[in-house]
């Protein structure tokens, strides 16, 4: 049996272990296109579609892959999508395996479509967004904490050990980041629980403008100006924007913590270059594009720390 074959196998298993799906004709296909660039989509666990022939109803399972363990804690994931789940502002969660790595979900197919940068230029969507992130924020606590400046360095010591293809400029770019973790640490708010992902691509926008945040691989419980500042610099290509964006989420502009986000967004994008290069060097999925992910992440964080602004951030902390 192919591994293709295999998935589908264990995608129909799980679905039949919900009432009423036991016996019901069903097709099962896999529900998006995986990729890993532009934008990091389907790539921690495979994402199937499974769908009653007869009615037309159907179930979103994503199966996790083993080449993510190093990233996503797996029992911190799903707990994430179920709170999200009862909060209203995640998926549906039917079931959800921590033994095999296997989630069983609704389905945001019909009337629902992917956000896109085009769409966060409005302002309503951004700010239903948040509303949502901040009202995950306030739920019970996630079994993991983390921050983005650990990872970092845990990342780029096994990326090293993997012999991943990091930049040559890599030991600088980390000096830099650990020099602004340092200078963020005395300041850093009490951990809440987090999205952990600002990739716009974890957002569904209904036809009347509902949201839902998805893929919640990467929750935790962290700073909550680190879950804002990985948002802002996946949405905002432009600061004013961003400014205004946070001024709304926060009930006025706060300079200080406009910063201190801002710089979290330079550090996450740093952390997602050595993912995507650790992954690059690990996975033996070699058709996906894991290293030009890997690299745009790295210019993105070299250009923010080579520009003035990165300076000028840290002095305004």
């Amino acid at each position: 049996m192919s591994m293709f074959e295999e998935e589908r196998a264990r995608a129909e298993a799980h679905v039949r272990q919900l009432p009423g799906w036991a016996a019901r004709a069903i097709t099962t296909e896999p529900a998006i296109p995986v990729l890993a660039s532009p934008s990091w989509r389907g790539v921690d666990g495979s994402p199937w579609r499974v769908r009653d022939k007869a009615s037309g109803d159907s179930l979103f399972v994503k199966l996790m892959h083993p080449d993510a363990a190093f990233y996503i804690d797996v029992a911190c994931a799903f707990q994430a999508a179920r709170q999200a789940s009862e909060l209203g502002i995640g998926p549906h969660v039917y079931l959800a395996d921590e033994s095999t790595g296997a989630m069983v979900m609704e389905d945001l197919d019909a009337g629902w479509r992917t956000a896109t940068l085009e769409r966060l230029l409005e302002q309503d969507i951004v700010d239903r967004v948040l509303v949502a992130r901040r009202r995950f924020q306030e739920s019970s606590a996630l079994s993991r904490t983390s921050s983005v400046f650990d990872e970092i360095e845990r990342f780029h010591r096994d990326a090293r050990a993997a012999k991943g293809q990091l930049p040559a400029d890599a030991d600088w770019l980390l000096a830099e980041l650990r020099y602004a973790g340092e200078a963020l640490a005395p300041g850093r708010k009490a951990p809440v629980p987090s999205h952990g992902d600002g990739n716009v691509s974890n957002i569904m926008i209904s036809e009347a403008g509902e949201i839902r945040l998805v893929d919640w691989d990467r929750a935790g419980n962290a700073d909550p100006l680190e879950d804002l500042g990985s948002f802002l610099a996946e949405a905002f290509d432009q600061e004013p924007e961003a400014r205004d964006a946070f001024a709304r989420s926060q009930g006025g502009f706060d300079e200080a913590a406009y910063n201190r986000a801002w710089l979290y967004g330079v550090a996450d994008d740093l952390r997602w270059g050595l993912i995507g290069t650790l992954v690059a060097a690990r996975s033996p999925r070699n058709a996906l594009e894991f290293h030009k992910f890997a690299s745009w992440r790295l210019v993105r964080c070299r250009m923010a720390a080579h520009s003035p602004r990165f300076g000028e951030a840290l002095r305004r902390i």
